[in-house]
């Protein structure tokens, strides 16, 4: 055994380590992935309420016609006031006016600044604080909207001053017409407003004839009625409003005055009618006899 040994190690060095083998490694195998599954859509469960859709909103309809409880001022309670607002507005201007024709003085501006005065306390002053000028209390007349409240201030602006625009319309148009230039665009510009202002007060005098409760183009806009003045509640005036309230007495003898004169002036053209129809009456009779 031992000889056979030697010779099977014949052609091998004593030091040499035998090769290692090496082994087959298996091959990795890739798994496949699992498919994603689908997930199914999300349906909308029908357990949930709904919203409920937004109420739209209903515009309240737009109140017309006179308040309630309230009676339209007469022709001579218009006629009173519209002239006592006019002697407020106009009065001192109308004198300042004809000085500064004749000739322009200190004093003349002093009365300027005293219209200007007076026009701002009957238009928008007393009617800030009262809803009234001087020629309603005056009259006992006064401004109220159809939903039944008070005209606002910019009512009685417009409605009270609009005499006020035409007299400087007509200013206006005078002066820019006297001396016109067609390249003068201020020249222009104060000719047309001045014809603007004219225009605006036959638009508020047809809009008055034709309307049944006499009222005007800002009255019909701010849907403004002229009425009597019924005091309510609260309204009691005191100080210097209530001298105001008590100048309607003063108007109060104004319209019997107006009244009583109407039926004299009434009276005396139906006795003249009837005198007049007795004398054709007994002229047959006369020229009969003469014959």
């Amino acid at each position: 055994m031992g000889l056979l040994d030697k010779a099977g190690n014949v052609g091998t060095t004593p030091n040499e380590k035998p090769k290692a083998v090496a082994k087959a490694v298996p091959k990795a195998v890739a798994k496949a992935a699992p498919k994603a599954v689908a997930k199914p859509k999300s349906v909308a469960a029908t357990s949930v309420s709904a919203k409920p859709a937004k109420a739209k909103k209903v515009r309240a309809q737009r109140t017309t016609g006179l308040p309630e409880g309230y009676e339209l001022a007469s022709k001579m309670n218009r006629s009173i006031s519209w002239w006592v607002n006019i002697a407020v507005n106009f009065s001192v201007l109308t004198v300042a006016l004809v000085l500064t024709a004749s000739n322009t003085t200190t004093l003349t501006t002093y009365l300027f600044i005293l219209s200007l005065v007076l026009i701002i306390l009957n238009v928008i002053v007393i009617p800030a604080k009262t809803g009234r000028t001087i020629g309603h209390f005056v009259s006992r007349t006064k401004y109220m909207t159809a939903s039944g409240e008070k005209a606002g201030v910019l009512h009685s602006i417009l409605a009270n001053t609009i005499g006020l625009f035409t007299l400087v319309g007509l200013i206006l148009v005078l002066i820019n017409m006297s001396d016109f230039d067609a390249k003068n665009y201020v020249s222009i510009a104060g000719l047309v407003i001045g014809i603007i202002f004219i225009v605006l007060w036959f638009v508020n005098r047809n809009f008055k004839k034709n309307s049944d409760m006499d009222q005007g183009l800002y009255d019909l806009l701010f849907r403004a009625y002229l009425v009597k003045h019924i005091p309510v509640e609260g309204e009691v005036a005191t100080g210097i409003w209530g001298r105001l309230e008590n100048a309607g007495e003063w108007g109060d003898k104004i319209a019997s005055r107006r009244e009583d004169n109407i039926k004299k002036a009434t009276q005396k053209a139906a006795d003249k009618t009837a005198k007049a129809e007795e004398d054709a009456k007994k002229a047959p009779t006369d020229s009969s006899k003469d014959e």
